[in-house]
C-alpha cells in the first residue's frame, strides 16, 4: 500500500484515522472478536502469545480496549493506549484501564520500564514504523517482549479469493492502511532497533456473514479512504445476495502474529 489516494495526492491519513475511529468506535473489534479460527479470536491468539509472569503491559492502538480484557489477571496492570478520545471511553466503559490518551511514538513511560507491549493492527497504522519499534524498544526492560497481530494477504484459498475478489469488484478498491501490509523489510527494521524476532506466525480466520446488518458491519469496518458510499452498498448488497443461496457467507481475515525480544 502506498498510501496514496489514487496514485496523486498524498492521502491526509491522520485525518482520515481520526474521523473513522471517532464515528465508528469498536467498529474493529465488533468484527475481530467475532472472527474465529478454531477455538480463538484474533485477540485470543495475540494474547496467547504473552507470558503469565508479565506484570506491566502496555498495549498500543488499544482502540476499544479489547486486549486489555483478554490479558487482565490479578497482580497485572495493562496500560490502553490510543490517540482516539471516543475508542478510549468505549473501552473504559467495558473495561477497568488504565487508559491513555497518546500517541505511540512519545510514550510517557521511563526506559526500560515495560514488560510486553502488545498490539492488534498497530504496527500497519503508526507511521512511521522505525520510530514506533524504536519508541517500543526504549520502554521495553531487556529480555521483555514485543507481540502484535497484523492484517496478512495469506493464507487464504480459492474460494477465500473468489468472495474477496467480488467484493473488491464491488467496490473497486481494496481496504487500506497507512503502512504496508505484509510489512516489508520488517525483520531487518527489527534487527535495527535492537529487538530479536522470535516467532512469526499466520493464521487464517473467519468472520459468517449471516446478515444484511453482518455485511454493513463487516463493510464498515474497512479503511476505504476513497471509496463512494453507493460502491460499499453494492458489496453489501453483493452478501445480502449470496445470503439468499445460503445461511452464511464466509469473510476470510488473514493475519500475521509477530513476536520479538529485547
Amino acid at each position: 500500500m502506498s498510501g496514496r489516494d489514487g496514485g496523486e495526492e498524498p492521502l491526509d491519513w491522520k485525518g482520515f484515522l481520526s474521523e473513522f475511529h471517532r464515528t465508528r468506535a469498536g467498529v474493529a473489534e465488533a468484527v475481530l472478536s467475532r472472527a474465529t479460527a478454531g477455538d480463538h479470536s484474533p485477540y485470543r491468539w495475540l494474547g496467547r502469545a504473552v507470558s503469565a509472569d508479565a506484570r506491566v503491559i502496555v498495549d498500543l492502538a488499544a482502540g476499544s480496549g479489547p486486549m486489555s480484557r483478554v490479558l487482565a489477571q490479578p497482580g497485572r496492570t495493562v496500560v490502553g493506549v490510543d490517540l482516539s478520545a471516543e475508542e478510549l471511553a468505549l473501552a473504559a466503559e467495558r473495561g477497568p484501564g488504565p487508559w491513555v490518551r497518546g500517541d505511540a511514538l512519545r510514550l510517557p513511560f521511563r526506559d526500560g520500564s515495560v514488560d510486553v507491549v502488545t498490539s492488534s493492527m498497530g504496527l500497519v497504522v503508526v507511521r512511521p514504523l522505525e520510530e514506533l519499534l524504536t519508541e517500543i524498544t526504549r520502554v521495553l526492560r531487556p529480555g521483555g517482549v514485543l507481540a502484535a497481530i497484523a492484517p496478512a494477504v495469506r493464507p487464504l484459498g480459492p474460494p477465500d479469493l473468489l468472495t474477496l475478489g467480488q467484493i473488491s469488484r464491488r467496490l473497486r478498491a481494496k481496504p487500506r492502511f497507512p503502512g504496508p501490509v505484509e510489512l516489508a523489510g520488517f525483520h531487518k527494521t527489527l534487527d535495527a532497533v535492537g529487538l530479536t524476532r522470535v516467532e512469526d506466525k499466520r493464521e487464517r480466520y473467519r468472520f459468517s456473514v449471516r446478515s444484511r446488518e453482518d455485511a454493513e458491519l463487516v463493510m464498515s469496518a474497512l479503511y476505504l479512504p476513497s471509496t463512494r458510499r453507493s460502491r460499499v452498498v453494492a458489496a453489501v448488497e453483493y452478501l445480502e445476495d449470496r445470503l439468499e443461496r445460503s445461511e452464511s457467507v464466509e469473510i476470510a481475515i488473514p493475519m500475521r502474529r509477530v513476536v520479538a525480544i529485547k
